[in-house]
């Protein structure tokens, strides 16, 4: 069907494949459940330290609402992004209060499928510049009715579609990238338990009676005769056998495909991986027997965080950020991964190379070959505002080299 992935219920249908096939459910899982595992920080711009004090940001990022965590809100807003094209961040704070991070009471991720955004008549998108001037509210259904949400309590995060430009009514799924693997699977599994399940005309029992004119065709008292020798004999419980014994000549002749004929396996193995590719996951992690072969694992998988995951969480944090206005107390929220067992392995090769570095900038400041501002500079960090660290060794006094060299022992 041509609008499954296109049409007005594609939403719907999307959410409804993350829940039936796993070749869909498997990859958002990979993503989602990475992006929700981070450690959500604010931060303080000045110094970047990690202010743990704000007793609301504690709360908020901890259970936002009564029912569920935050790495549950989290992990659901993916899974709203990857099936529809959008996500919804709701913040339940009273018209009486101040919009910000304070006010808050709970925060939530609005039904993405069934979340209908109400433009304003008449805005020209090339000259507007603000969200608001787009949005006149949003709405979703509930108890027979509409419930309206105003635009500044609502942050959308909406994957618009090229088809129809800067229309923020009109997202597009990044699955439907793999539109036609998706397509390919739905048939497959059809196939499959037509097969396992109802069987289908597998075949048909004929007769290999004859005689010098021809084949006899069985009597209808010898078909029944087949029938419960079948029936009543074939089997692996109640005493029977798995083997029927008949005393009719008959052949059997094939109708339908099998399973090892069909190949669905590789056929969902090979839509599988197109998904995959689609959503940028690593191959490694399709469900495969022959996940052991692949050797570039560990850094597939270091590229899929630096790539995929750490991007999706900080552009979650940076839009946090500026909807709870953030900014204008000096803060910021920050997405930390460096719990990540796979990234700790980039952590110690940068500790290696570092102290290659600093054994190679140390032989060139000893051989006069550089200042410490240019050794200071080469770990990316600001030079030094004194005039010693401009000079190379050769400009030094005695006492100059002395003191820096107890410094660097």
């Amino acid at each position: 069907n041509c609008w499954l992935l296109n049409g007005y219920y594609a939403d719907s249908n999307f959410i409804e494949l993350f829940y039936c096939l796993p070749e869909v459910f498997s990859p958002i899982n990979e993503i989602a459940s990475r992006v929700a595992d981070a450690t959500w920080q604010l931060r303080k711009d000045w110094n970047d330290e990690v202010d743990y004090s704000n007793q609301q940001f504690n709360r908020l990022f901890s259970k936002p609402n009564a029912l569920m965590s935050f790495k549950q809100m989290v992990y659901q807003a993916v899974c709203y992004e990857l099936t529809t094209g959008k996500e919804f961040f709701f913040a339940n704070i009273p018209d009486a209060l101040p919009f910000e991070l304070a006010s808050v009471v709970s925060w939530w991720n609005l039904p993405a499928q069934n979340t209908c955004i109400d433009k304003k008549k008449g805005v020209d998108p090339y000259s507007t510049t603000e969200l608001s001037d787009f949005i006149l509210r949003y709405t979703i259904p509930q108890n027979g009715g509409r419930r309206v949400f105003t635009p500044e309590k609502v942050l959308p995060m909406c994957n618009l579609s090229l088809f129809e430009g800067n229309d923020i009514t009109c997202t597009a799924s990044p699955l439907l990238g793999a539109e036609k693997a998706i397509k390919n699977l739905i048939p497959v599994y059809e196939a499959r338990g037509m097969i396992y399940i109802k069987r289908g005309v597998m075949g048909f029992v004929v007769s290999r009676k004859g005689d010098e004119s021809g084949q006899i065709p069985l009597t209808k008292g010898e078909k029944e005769e087949l029938q419960r020798d079948f029936y009543h004999t074939k089997g692996i419980t109640g005493n029977r056998d798995p083997i029927t014994v008949t005393s009719q000549p008959v052949d059997f002749v094939k109708t339908s495909m099998s399973i090892s004929e069909m190949q669905p396996f590789d056929e969902t193995l090979a839509d599988a991986i197109t998904i995959y590719r689609v959503l940028r996951v690593p191959r490694h992690l399709v469900p495969s027997k022959d996940n052991s072969t692949f050797a570039n694992a560990s850094q597939d998988m270091k590229t899929f965080y630096s790539e995929v995951i750490i991007p999706w969480a900080q552009r979650y944090a940076e839009a946090w950020t500026s909807f709870f206005r953030l900014p204008e107390q000096r803060r910021y929220i920050n997405a930390d991964f460096s719990h990540v067992d796979v990234l700790q392995e980039n952590r110690k090769e940068k500790a290696e190379v570092d102290a290659i570095n600093g054994k190679t900038f140390l032989q060139a400041w000893q051989n006069g070959a550089c200042t410490l501002n240019d050794w200071i500079v080469g770990r990316g960090d600001k030079k030094v505002a004194n005039s010693l660290y401009e000079k190379r060794i050769f400009e030094m006094t005695p006492e100059e080299i002395e003191t820096v060299k107890n410094a660097i022992n």
